[in-house]
């Protein structure tokens, strides 16, 4: 059969992507009657993994692979940042490519770093490229890193604490129409973080803008929620937040007064406007080197990468400092 996929041989077998890779490669924790059972869809089906993929196993290139969104994202630029620095701190270099949130530009970055045989690879997912995700780990370790994507391990934050802790702060200064910038329901960040502001904001008046990781998103969607009569507003990336500090000023709102205005993640920009700003910090660094470890030790220890959940924390400023009017007890 022209064109089969892993896809396909999974689904013949009766088993996900992620189990049928792992049977094709060998892997010793899956049951020998599946390994058979995916060997005989993948025969039937006439799969064959490419030949070159398959020769990546047995070579190291002391290089490791990261694919992120954007590198005009201060965020994801932050976070290359530290993944270079930790893996030069191990004497491995970084081969850093970007996919503009396209799956079909993701699918090609693994490929392109596959064929430069790195050791192993960091990538932020999306949606639509799963099964090239799951390829590539069969052929080396794979990390994720901001975003969770199916059964992969990632290193990731919990919005829910820092998003929690800067709604009860606004409550607490009599707050009770919270706007919120919204990302793109199409990645995991996207859907936490609103989830975390709908909980913490539940019983109060809803004000959501739906939108993307992008400045003029920012700006777009707090101009439209100043316009509901928002009290404050709580962007929900750094490129947004930027955009509403932007609309903000534009609109003649002075924040920390007549506006409070949360941003999400810290840099230092934000700590020297005239009323430096307030933010859910994720510590990209943090995160960053956190993902390198893991790599690196299934790199080393022949073994599957490990995800781990960092929790967000909420750093007060002055632009959430001013008492609204007496909250409610």
């Amino acid at each position: 059969m022209a064109g089969t996929t892993l896809k396909d041989v999974a689904a013949d077998a009766g088993v996900s992507i992620s189990t049928a890779s792992r049977s094709l490669s060998g892997n010793p924790a899956i049951s020998e009657s599946t390994r058979q059972r995916v060997k005989d869809a993948a025969i039937k089906l006439n799969y064959r993994p490419n030949a070159q993929a398959r020769a990546l196993r047995s070579s190291r290139s002391n290089a490791i692979g990261l694919v992120i969104p954007s590198l005009d994202n201060a965020y994801f630029a932050a976070m290359a940042a530290a993944i270079e620095e930790a893996a030069d701190n191990q004497g491995l270099a970084t081969m850093i490519t970007s996919c503009g949130e396209d799956p079909q530009r993701l699918v090609k970055s693994l490929n392109a770093l596959l064929e430069r045989q790195v050791d192993g690879i960091i990538a932020v997912p999306l949606e639509g490229a799963e099964e090239a995700l799951e390829q590539a780990r069969s052929y080396r370790p794979l990390v994720l890193i901001d975003r969770t994507l199916g059964e992969l391990p990632a290193v990731l934050s919990d919005p829910c604490v820092g998003i929690n802790q800067a709604v009860e702060q606004l409550k607490e200064k009599g707050h009770t129409h919270i706007g919120y910038l919204s990302g793109p329901q199409e990645t995991s960040t996207g859907r936490q973080r609103l989830e975390a502001f709908e909980a913490a904001t539940h019983g109060m008046p809803t004000h959501i803008h739906h939108g993307s990781y992008r400045h003029r998103e920012g700006y777009k969607g707090a101009i439209a929620l100043l316009k509901e009569g928002v009290t404050a507003i709580i962007a929900g990336d750094s490129m947004m937040t930027a955009g509403a500090l932007e609309a903000c000023h534009n609109a003649g709102k002075r924040i920390g007064e007549e506006i409070a205005l949360v941003g999400f993640d810290d840099f230092i920009y934000l700590r020297f406007q005239p009323s430096p700003i307030s933010v859910v910090d994720q510590d990209v660094a943090r995160m960053g080197e956190t993902a390198t470890a893991k790599l690196i030790a299934a790199i080393n220890d022949k073994r599957p990468p490990e995800g781990e959940v960092l929790e967000t924390r909420y750093i007060p400023r002055m632009s959430t400092a001013h008492q609204l009017h007496e909250a409610t007890p």
